[in-house]
């Protein structure tokens, strides 16, 4: 009866003292996590799109697109400017949302107004994407 406790101590005292053990790690990220989440729901805008990129990727929380978007989408409509680019990219591709390009086209512009480079170029690709799909169908109607 002794030597089951003596190794269950043990067992507990080394997994304390182990600076690498993964209970602690899961502590400090889940804590990580919490604070993050706190003040995202209180509004902070950096802190919704840091939650919206955790869901996105799977840091410190299980990956989850749809939650990934909806952290997004709300920080992207109180003006984070990565965060507009970033719904423009969803809308265009499907992440977490279904594919509508009339929206892509919308966040790209609302994050170029407010200076995002890559959203121009993004915004030129699609335009002409959706030109040339105009220009197939009228041709399929003659």
């Amino acid at each position: 009866m002794k030597h089951p406790l003596i190794v269950l101590l043990f067992t507990v005292f080394s997994l304390a003292s182990n600076p690498f053990n993964t209970l602690t790690i899961k502590t400090e990220t889940s804590t990580k996590f919490h604070l993050t989440y706190q003040s995202a729901s209180k509004g902070n805008i950096n802190a919704q799109f840091d939650i919206a990129m955790m869901y996105g990727t799977g840091t410190y929380v299980e990956k989850n697109e749809k939650e990934a978007f909806n952290w997004l989408h709300k920080s992207a409509f109180n003006g984070h400017v990565q965060a507009q680019y970033l719904m423009g990219v969803s809308f265009k591709q499907g992440t977490g949302v279904r594919v509508q390009k009339y929206l892509a086209i919308y966040w790209f512009k609302k994050a170029i107004k407010a200076g995002h480079q890559r959203a121009i170029v993004q915004l030129a690709k699609l335009e002409r994407e959706l030109q040339s799909q105009k220009t197939k169908y009228s041709y399929a109607f003659k």
